[in-house]
């Protein structure tokens, strides 16, 4: 049976991971934006128009959840020329765990 120190340290612990925990997998809970990710970590960078290409989902539909992947820290844009490139932060803890999980 735990003591009752250790199950306050136990608590603190999972209060802390789940948190970041639930955050990714609420981001991830879209299909496509669970795609996107998965693309991303596997390819390393990829346009919005090949994303859209290969998800079958129009140029809008994409720009909004990289906006939204963008916003959360879990990848970064650059623009080349006319094109707007992504690619997953790979040094980020959230990216860590998700390739982790996958």
């Amino acid at each position: 049976m735990l003591e009752p120190a250790q199950i306050s340290k136990i608590k603190e612990t999972l209060k802390a991971q789940s948190t970041s925990l639930v955050d990714v997998f609420g981001l991830l809970g879209d299909q496509n934006r669970f795609l996107i990710i998965k693309l991303l970590i596997e390819q390393g960078e990829l346009c919005v128009t090949d994303l859209a290409n290969v998800l079958d989902i129009s140029v809008s539909a994409v720009s909004q959840h990289l906006r939204i992947l963008e916003m959360s820290r879990m990848i970064e844009g650059e623009k080349m020329g006319q094109m707007m490139c992504y690619r997953p932060k790979i040094e980020d803890p959230k990216i860590k765990k998700i390739i982790s999980v996958m």
